[in-house]
């Protein structure tokens, strides 16, 4: 672009720099079904706890969403969880998640060969959700042992350890 002097300059870099005159910026949303709830952002991040109801016994929950940019904090806890000394079975409580991406699906076979190599019990809560989805699409159902909720896989831990 080519500029001339006509003494107008100092009134022309002023134009460009006035925020009244610059144009507006919108952001544009993408249309949402009518069905389709508004996620409010607490379920969105990823939320994590962990309980040991019994020795040796950990349940880790897990709550929001599970994607590339959050898999990696449930990995390194998960694979804490999996070489600890005195672990006889995990829980893997998915049933809060509200995104589970392919991210998520390779963190869950990868927890399960760990425990596979260790001999120790992975027991998974998929829920009703997103996880459940993915997995059953994916048709990995059998591939997990799974109950409907944790504390239900805690009581089949605690019945196959009597």
């Amino acid at each position: 672009m080519i500029l001339a002097n006509t003494g107008n300059t100092d009134r022309t870099a002023q134009h460009r720099r006035d925020p009244v005159d610059a144009p507006q910026r919108r952001t544009i949303t993408p249309p949402r079904d009518a069905g389709e709830p508004i996620t409010p952002a607490h379920t969105r991040s990823l939320r994590l706890s962990v309980q040991r109801p019994d020795p040796g016994v950990v349940v880790v929950g897990v709550g929001g969403e599970i994607d590339l940019s959050s898999v990696s904090r449930l990995a390194e806890l998960v694979r804490q969880r999996l070489t600890a000394a005195t672990l006889r079975a995990v829980v893997l409580d998915l049933s809060e998640v509200t995104f589970f991406g392919s991210a998520g699906l390779e963190l869950l076979l990868h927890a399960q060969r760990r425990a596979e190599a260790r001999r120790t019990p992975l027991y998974v809560v998929l829920g009703t959700g997103a996880v459940h989805r993915l997995v059953r699409l994916t048709g990995l159902t059998d591939r997990f042992t799974t109950r409907d909720t944790a504390t239900e896989a805690v009581a089949a831990i605690r019945h196959r350890h009597c």
